[in-house]
């Protein structure tokens, strides 16, 4: 990870605060996805992180921001790559398990063994939350997805909110990641073996101790992200 962390401190600043994701039980997407910042079909600037690390800038093509009926092509699960913006072919198309991850306009992507169901497999999620202990987005169509249309009043995140079901993933390797629901159900059982390295911490969550329960569950993260950067970790 702290490979990534860099290259995101060089070239991408996370603005979403775990304020804003406490606020939405749904949950509902912290990401700007409105047509005045995202086109499908666009090329927008940024860059491709390889396996060994390295960056390679370039333009990327705007793609849904996952599949329909699980067919078809998603920035979720693939990157068309372009050198110049004006090519009218890729140079490269990439699935996730060939890139650790990839940057287009202001949305950074990373693999992480995350695909939505039980059979988890590399996949590429949106990072909403830095740190040691990173937050990332999944998404999925709701039910009715292609017959919904935008009502009268209704702002792009409200009608995104009915299309798509959204879902909080953490994890502090791209291996071994959890889903923020399921987390919740064992949280004083999985969460000290995520943090175990901060002993004082983890302590206090295996005990239940007040103010470090469930319900303080980004409270948890931010105070253990605080300590992995004061240590370097």
């Amino acid at each position: 990870m702290k490979t990534l962390i860099t290259l995101i401190t060089l070239g991408f600043t996370i603005t979403y605060s775990s304020a804003q994701v406490r606020q939405n039980s749904g949950i509902q997407s912290q990401v700007d996805w409105s047509p005045e910042v995202y086109q499908v079909g666009k090329k927008y600037s940024g860059y491709i992180i390889k396996l060994d690390g390295d960056t390679v800038n370039g333009y990327i093509k705007a793609l849904p921001r996952t599949v329909v009926d699980g067919m078809g092509h998603s920035n979720q699960n693939r990157v068309y790559f372009y050198v110049n913006e004006s090519d009218r072919k890729p140079q490269d198309k990439y699935k996730p398990d060939e890139l650790k991850g990839y940057l287009i306009a202001d949305k950074l992507y990373e693999s992480i063994n995350y695909s939505g169901g039980l059979f988890n497999k590399p996949n590429f999620n949106i990072v909403v939350k830095d740190g040691a202990i990173r937050q990332y987005e999944w998404y999925s169509t709701r039910d009715g997805f292609s017959m919904m249309k935008i009502q009268s009043g209704e702002s792009w995140a409200e009608f995104d909110d009915r299309r798509y079901e959204t879902k909080l993933i953490i994890a502090k390797e791209p291996t071994d990641p959890i889903e923020y629901g399921i987390l919740g159900m064992s949280f004083a059982k999985k969460m000290p073996k995520m943090i175990y390295d901060y002993k004082e911490l983890a302590a206090k969550v295996e005990n239940k101790e007040e103010g470090y329960k469930w319900t303080n569950f980004f409270e948890v993260i931010d105070e253990y992200n605080a300590w992995a950067a004061e240590n370097n970790k």
